[in-house]
């Protein structure tokens, strides 16, 4: 039976025993490390698509309008591809990717949520300190003490 609670919201519940997340439970035991992930969006195609439409708007005739309309699509493509951030569990069946979000302050705070319950169950855990994260991520850690 879980104890305490350390975090709750948006269907994410971390307890002294239990990490719940995207309909799956982790035994807070079973976990050696937990870390924030950065995952960046591929912006290869709107690079591509960016390319290919400005050879094709340097010809003339009809691929000029086809031109245009890649550009603008690789633009729009560009502009809308957000970074993603991830919490990555370490445990005895491997690294896994539990849970990602484009707000970074969300997923650091459940990663120091999970890094108390680790704390709490006796066994330290390995997770880098906030002023770290911030000097790796610039302001990742926006509104989170470092102290």
């Amino acid at each position: 039976m879980d104890k305490k609670v350390f975090f709750s919201d948006r269907g994410v519940i971390i307890s002294d025993s239990r990490f719940i997340a995207s309909g799956y439970i982790y035994n807070i035991a079973d976990l050696s490390s937990v870390r924030l992930g950065v995952i960046k969006p591929p912006r290869w195609l709107a690079m591509y698509s960016i390319g290919v439409g400005v050879v094709l708007l340097l010809t003339e005739g009809a691929f000029f309008v086809v031109g245009g309309f890649l550009i603008v699509l690789g633009i729009m493509a560009g502009l809308f591809a957000k970074t993603r951030y991830a919490v990555i569990l370490r445990a005895k069946t491997g690294e896994h990717k539990v849970l990602q979000d484009k707000n970074a302050d969300y997923i650091a705070q459940v990663v120091y949520a999970l890094d108390a319950a680790m704390i709490n169950r006796g066994t330290p855990s390995r997770i880098e300190p906030v002023r770290h994260m911030q000097d790796r991520f610039g302001t990742l850690a926006t509104g989170i003490t470092s102290h």
